[in-house]
């Protein structure tokens, strides 16, 4: 967003939570924007905290947008992703209202709401402005291979699946690498990623298919330009999604990465983004998706997977333990959950695949 903190209020109608709102969720924990309320017409007025935890403690939920106006903010976020990134109608008309009354509008829609003549109409009006986080650089630029020149060691957190914590990881890993002494750049192939801040990002998925490996090596080489010690890549997706497959191809080839992170919910038997009972794709054994990572990148950065990141929130402490021991018995793998051991494990882990001496503790 701007240099300058805003006050914001989140539009969720209906799906305000800790896995349903990802973007809300993101920006309360770790955008640097104060935000003011939360909007879902399906909750009961209260706190965040009741839906999201302690990291939601003292942000009012209303379920009218008309009293989150009444509470000061400057800028409306819509707060989660569709799948087909449409926009609800409810929503359009409370995003119209409140360009309406002058406030500013953040939207990462696929659908580009500073395109769409009643969004226009109401933003001139009112005088606010219209951001979409999703609006394609620009720029076209086929991959040329400069990225294999690059100077520091790139870093990807991919996935088995879609939401399986690949910002959340990203976001964290580079915290603590900043906290030790390492001096650590973020780049964000997504919308929520570039929402909280980054030293570099482009809404990966929104750009021409022949231009998003090209765009994700200009992300690195722009960042490696700054010569920072290590890069860590959003990844988006997984290799193997039907639907997202591609946009994850894109970010493993054009980032170059020496090391990745795999993120797994072990959980989770069927891809998400499959609302249709008729066909629920199976995601593939953990150590497929890992063979599959590596095989992508045998003819270029020859990057391999250094730790895995589980999510075993619902897991019981037995058999958390036994995940955890499975992957280090059958892949040889370190695995930590970032919720429950924080960041660090996962850190120690590709820094050991990298090498080296990092940091203060280096």
């Amino acid at each position: 967003m701007t240099e300058t903190p805003r006050k914001v209020a989140i539009l969720a109608h209906d799906r305000f939570g800790p896995f349903t709102s990802k973007t809300a969720l993101a920006l309360i924990r770790y955008g640097s924007d104060e935000v003011v309320a939360v909007v879902d017409r399906s909750k009961e007025a209260g706190d965040a905290s009741e839906y999201i935890g302690s990291v939601g403690d003292g942000i009012p939920v209303v379920t009218r947008l008309e009293e989150a106006l009444a509470m000061g903010p400057d800028t409306i976020v819509f707060g989660w992703a569709p799948e087909g990134g449409g926009l609800p109608e409810h929503d359009r008309e409370d995003l119209l209202a409140a360009l309406g009354s002058g406030m500013d509008v953040v939207s990462g829609l696929h659908v580009l709401l500073g395109d769409d003549p009643d969004f226009q109409r109401a933003a001139e009006m009112g005088g606010g402005s219209i951001t979409d986080l999703r609006r394609p650089p620009a720029r076209k630029r086929l991959m040329n291979g400069d990225v294999a020149y690059k100077q520091a060691p790139v870093v990807l957190v991919t996935g088995t699946d879609c939401s399986t914590g690949k910002m959340t990881v990203a976001v964290e890993m580079v915290r603590e690498a900043r906290s030790r002494g390492i001096d650590a750049a973020f780049v964000a192939t997504g919308q929520t990623g570039i929402l909280i801040g980054c030293d570099a990002g482009a809404p990966i998925d929104a750009i021409t298919g022949d231009f998003m490996a090209g765009e994700m090596e200009a992300l690195v080489m722009e960042v490696d330009e700054r010569e920072p010690d290590l890069i860590v890549v959003e990844g988006q997706g997984a290799l193997s999604h039907p639907a997202y497959g591609a946009v994850a191809l894109a970010i493993h080839q054009g980032c170059y990465p020496d090391a990745l992170v795999m993120c797994h919910d072990p959980l989770r038997p069927y891809y998400k983004a499959f609302s249709d009972e008729r066909h629920k794709p199976i995601i593939p054994f953990l150590g497929g998706e890992i063979a599959l990572a590596e095989r992508v990148l045998l003819n270029t950065s020859m990057g391999e997977v250094a730790v895995v990141a589980l999510m075993t929130a619902a897991l019981s402490p037995g058999e958390r333990a036994r995940q955890i021991e499975m992957v280090r018995e059958t892949m040889g793998l370190d695995a930590a959950d970032i919720f429950r051991e924080g960041p660090g494990p996962m850190l120690d882990g590709v820094l050991r695949s990298l090498g080296g001496s990092w940091g203060s503790d280096g």
